[in-house]
Order: C-alpha cells, then structure tokens, then sequence
C-alpha cells in the first residue's frame, strides 16, 4: 500500500476531530465548477466522507454574471448538502467581483447569502463583518473574511481595505485590539483560517496582519487564494504549501485549490487532530484519487520570544503609520 495511504489510515485510526479544507473553485463557467466539483466530491465520498466538519476558505465563484453566479452557486449548495455535514465559509476576493464591477449599485453576494441562510452553516452575521468564530469540539476556530460596506462606500478584498482611509469602516485598531485579547483568553489551543494567509505567506496579508502578533493559544493557520501551480500570480512561491507566520512558530497552510484550470489539480487538505493535541494535514489530489504529501505538525512550539514580539510590534506600527499618511 501507499505509504501516504497508509499514514493516512493510522491517522484516521487514532484522530478525534476531522476536517476537510478547500478553497478556490472559482470558476466563472458553470459547467467547469460542475467538473471541478464532481472530481472533488466523489473523491471524497470515495473515502467515506472522512470529516466532522467542512472549512470553505473563499473564492466560491467567479466572475459578473448573476444568472451563472446564481447557478455555481446552486450547484455547490447542492453538492455540499448531500454530504450532510456543517460548512463555515471564510469569503474570498472572487466572491465581491460582482459587487466591484457593479459600483454604485447595492451589494451582490450570492454565494455568501447561501451560506448564511442554509441551517446548519456558518459565515459572518453581516457582509460588514470582518470575522466569524466557531469551534470542533475543545478548539475555537476564527475565521476572517473579506467584507464590504452595506452601501457599497468601502470594501475590503485582497487583504486591502479600498479606499485605505474609508471613514466609515467599522473595524478600527481598538476593535483588532480587543478580538486580540478575546483570543489571548481561550482556555485551549485555538486555529485560524480565512482566504489569505499572514505575513511569510505566498500572498496578501496586509489587513491580516492586524493581529500581528498571534497570541500563545494559536497553533496553526490555513488559508488558500494562491493557487498550487499557477505560476502567473504564484511566481517564486507558485510551489510552495507549507510556510511560517513571520516571526512565529506557527505554520500556515496553503490548501488551494479546488479546481484544475489555474493549478495543477483540485486538491484539498484533510486535517486531523488526535487526543494528545497533535495534528496532521494529508494534502489530497482528487484527480488522481491519492494523498500528495503529509505534514505532522510539533505539539509543541517555540515561545515567541521578546525580542520578536517587539520586532511585529514595531513593524505594525511603522505599517499603520504609513497607511494613514498615504505613503504606503
């Protein structure tokens, strides 16, 4: 037997809590998420539907037209449905294309509203809000999405805030403050997903990097956005899965992307966590049918030393100093 299969079986044997990740099918044409989907879908059904819970880390959809827009959508809700498990859904910078070609008129955001009206799933209260928490079992898991102004006067995707100085965004450095210290004060060890990683990631962090320095409790993030393979927006990182929060011990997980047009195949990651608060994250191609690689991350971390809190510290301040200035 394959040896990724195999650790995959022992892992299975001994996890507690499972869960599947993916994130960008992003496709503009209907019949393209309908293949991407299929492959991905029955591969996981193939494996016995291996998960308590599914994280959808963005990019749903893609493209303008509504009536498409509207039938991708259909399409996933139908899809994920049947497999009868809960979803959080993090937004993603393809799911605003609608709302950004469209200024002036109300916000669109058909796959989000799914979401957030199907029971049993989980995304933002609000197309305003920034973040979401939930949990798998002991473990808060905290979700960050991009977001959009009801009126339409700001928005935030990529990681950006447009336009920087938007007087009416909601979510000030006292806000990021105070979500810090909610997060300093779990009692367990906490996860963090959305779809962009933090700073040592293969793309956008910028608004990410608000909550720069992590807090103890955090131990590892997942993210998508870069797609695996696709060398136009991937450049040196276009290979890279596996990185580390600048100045942390934390690993952040690309686990895009569901789809096979801009990557190299629809691939996802399965991530499991085991009684001794161990972890493991088997990376899976859906068009070959096999796991690809597999990562046991330490228990245990390195502390984050004063020397490197105060280094994130500076760097933060001298980032937002120059934002509110426009010389960034």
């Amino acid at each position: 037997m394959d040896l990724y299969q195999s650790l995959y079986d022992e892992s299975c044997r001994r996890a507690k809590h499972r869960v599947w990740i993916l994130s960008d099918l992003q496709q503009a044409q209907p019949e393209n998420t309908r293949r991407c989907l299929d492959s991905g879908i029955s591969d996981f059904e193939a494996l016995g539907r291996p998960a308590e819970q599914i994280w959808y880390l963005g990019d749903a959809i893609e493209g303008d037209d509504m009536p498409r827009l509207i039938a991708m959508t259909d399409l996933q809700e139908q899809a994920f449905a049947a497999l009868g498990l809960p979803l959080c859904y993090a937004t993603g910078n393809h799911d605003y294309d609608y709302t950004r070609r469209h200024p002036g008129r109300p916000p669109q955001l058909p796959f989000w509203q799914m979401v957030h009206d199907h029971p049993g799933w989980h995304t933002t209260a609000s197309i305003s809000d920034w973040y979401f928490r939930t949990a798998l079992g002991d473990y808060p898991v905290y979700f960050f999405c991009d977001h959009v102004a009801p009126d339409g006067s700001w928005i935030a995707v990529h990681s950006h805030l447009n336009p920087p100085d938007a007087p009416g965004y909601p979510h000030p450095q006292s806000e990021i403050d105070a979500l810090h210290a909610r997060m300093a004060a779990e009692e367990h060890t906490l996860i963090t997903a959305a779809h962009y990683g933090f700073s040592g990631c293969n793309r956008d962090h910028e608004l990410m990097d608000r909550l720069l320095p992590l807090p103890e409790q955090a131990a590892i993030h997942f993210y998508g956005h870069s797609h695996i393979g696709d060398a136009m927006w991937g450049r040196e990182n276009v290979y890279r899965r596996i990185s580390w929060v600048d100045w942390h011990d934390i690993p952040q997980i690309d686990v895009s992307s569901f789809e096979n047009i801009r990557g190299e195949f629809c691939r996802s990651v399965l991530l499991h966590i085991y009684d001794d608060g161990g972890m493991g994250v088997f990376f899976r191609n859906h068009d070959r049918r096999c796991f690809t690689e597999a990562y046991l991350p330490a228990r245990e971390r390195f502390p984050q030393q004063m020397a490197a809190k105060a280094k994130i510290e500076e760097m933060m301040a001298r980032f937002f100093r120059a934002e509110r200035s426009g010389q960034k």
